[in-house]
């Protein structure tokens, strides 16, 4: 009873969690858009923006009061009341260079996003075949265990007619017992397939596949523009561009902080009558302008530099070594591809097709008596296999054709 109601309530679990269908195209949509993984990355980019506003600001200018009582109480001398306005100039283009690092630091965050978004489709893509190929696999054995279950009671009526031992009859239902097991182990994995899209997809409820067929699998590519698409294409290899523009960028960045700074000051004064008797002194104003050199000794030390200049040395291996990946990487999609394209090939639906004629044929002889149990578990297994495989290579074909695009750097 318990058993019963536990399964009573798995099964009315999609419904109350409002789950569906739900078709490739859908699925994709909401993994682009609601994934949880993929929402915090664009975080990146709204903060490099962020960062390249706050880039643009200006040195802030400085102002100074100061007031002076200089015995005015016992010596008359008089007070005086000043103010100052200084402001600081880079003479290297620090401003600029800051702008400069921070533009590029938001292209990189932006191309790094596009990457990740391949990567994601890509894995989007697998846990959708996977699903599919879970789906046929729960299909295939459902199947077998129906035609087993049929040909149990079937022997169970024979064994009662005196037709067949009851031995026969309980080995064909122990043989059904045996395929819904596992019948019941396929539907187990369709379903944590299922919550792998769920999770995929934002924790959009699938409650199925909207589909009776993988998506095409064809690539309009010949191999001998695929390098030239994926060096066009791939976001990875922009990003190593990228840094490698970026490494130059904080180069000239240290070099810019190098150079002199000026201090512009500019002040006023105002002084009161000094009626001390010894050095009086009448009321007036002062008006002053001063320069600040600062004596930069700190430019003599060269290793904020050199660790630029070794930045930019590291950064042109590794956009190199982007690019070598890259080219392996296609290389190697589309040789895959090519041998998953055939083995999906070889297991035609004619093939597919004549497996279940063949165990269907080979029912109706046992259910005859011209035919024994083990030839028809051997038809059986032969049909599963058969199927399965021929399932699992339509899957392994999306799955190349997945791993090609995303190798191209082609979102599609």
């Amino acid at each position: 009873m318990k058993k019963a109601f536990i399964c009573s309530a798995l099964l009315l679990l999609p419904l109350l969690l409002g789950a569906q269908a739900v078709s490739y195209t859908t699925y994709m949509q909401a993994v682009a858009r609601d994934n949880a993984a993929l929402l915090a990355e664009r975080y990146n980019v709204e903060i490099s923006a962020a960062n390249l506003r706050a880039a643009r600001v200006f040195n802030d200018p400085e102002l100074s009061l100061a007031y002076s009582d200089n015995q005015d109480r016992t010596l008359m001398m008089g007070r005086s009341y000043e103010a100052g306005l200084s402001y600081e100039v880079n003479l290297g283009g620090l401003r600029r260079a800051r702008i400069g690092v921070a533009a590029t630091e938001q292209e990189l965050s932006e191309a790094a996003l596009d990457d990740y978004l391949r990567q994601l489709r890509a894995e989007a893509s697998y846990a959708w075949s996977a699903a599919w190929a879970a789906r046929e696999h729960e299909r295939i054995h459902r199947n077998s265990y129906e035609i087993l279950a049929r040909v149990a009671r079937a022997d169970s009526l024979r064994a009662g007619l005196g037709e067949i031992r009851r031995t026969e009859a309980a080995q064909s239902a122990l043989e059904a017992l045996t395929q819904k097991g596992e019948w019941m182990q396929a539907r187990a994995e369709y379903q944590n397939a299922l919550s792998t899209l769920s999770l995929m997809a934002g924790g959009m409820a699938v409650s199925d596949l909207d589909a009776t067929e993988l998506p095409g699998t064809a690539v309009p590519y010949g191999p001998g523009e695929l390098m030239d698409i994926a060096e066009l294409s791939r976001a990875d290899l922009k990003a190593a561009e990228l840094s490698h523009t970026l490494s130059q960028k904080n180069l000239a960045l240290v070099r810019a902080s190098r150079a002199m700074d000026l201090g512009l000051e500019l002040g006023y004064a105002y002084n009161t009558e000094v009626r001390n008797e010894i050095a009086p002194a009448p009321i007036y104003n002062a008006l002053t302008f001063g320069v600040t050199i600062p004596l930069k000794f700190s430019s003599l030390n060269r290793g904020e530099r050199a660790a630029a200049e070794a930045s930019v040395s590291q950064a042109e291996r590794y956009l190199e070594a982007a690019r070598q990946l890259v080219r392996t990487e296609v290389q190697q999609a589309w040789t895959a591809y090519q041998a998953a394209r055939d083995v999906a090939e070889h297991y035609s639906r004619q093939m597919v097709g004549d497996a279940r004629g063949v165990l269907e044929g080979m029912e109706f002889s046992y259910t005859q008596g011209d035919a024994t149990l083990l030839e028809l578990l051997t038809a059986v297994q032969t049909c599963n296999d058969v199927a399965l495989a021929a399932a699992d290579a339509q899957a392994a074909l999306f799955d190349a054709a997945a791993a090609l695009r995303a190798a191209l750097g082609v979102l599609e």
